[in-house]
């Protein structure tokens, strides 16, 4: 799954893909951060950590979940699983980190 941030706004791409978690951006990372905290989507004190995005598990949830794909539900709690047992989760589990990409 990709979450995309530009200057218009925010777009979450490959919600059926979650194997991996990233956010896409030509916006630099303080900027890319301020767009999703202000959306709601990303938390944290600046929202980027060294290539990192700390995404709102709960709201990226809702908003990523595929109208008429039953199982998504399960195989994303799935994968927030598999990322807290690699420690990118808080304890809480309320958070996940996403990869911050460059846009091409």
């Amino acid at each position: 799954m990709k979450v995309q941030v530009t200057a218009e706004g925010i777009d979450i791409l490959e919600p059926s893909l979650l194997t991996a978690l990233s956010v896409v951006t030509g916006l630099d990372a303080p900027t890319a951060a301020r767009v999703l905290m202000a959306d709601g989507l990303a938390r944290g004190t600046d929202g980027a950590d060294a290539g990192h995005m700390w995404l709102d598990v709960a709201e990226l949830g809702r908003r990523a979940h595929p109208s008429g794909d039953a199982q998504w539900r399960t195989r994303y709690d799935a994968m927030i699983a598999y990322a807290a047992d690699k420690g990118w989760t808080d304890d809480t589990r309320s958070v996940v980190r996403a990869h911050l990409e460059a846009s091409r």
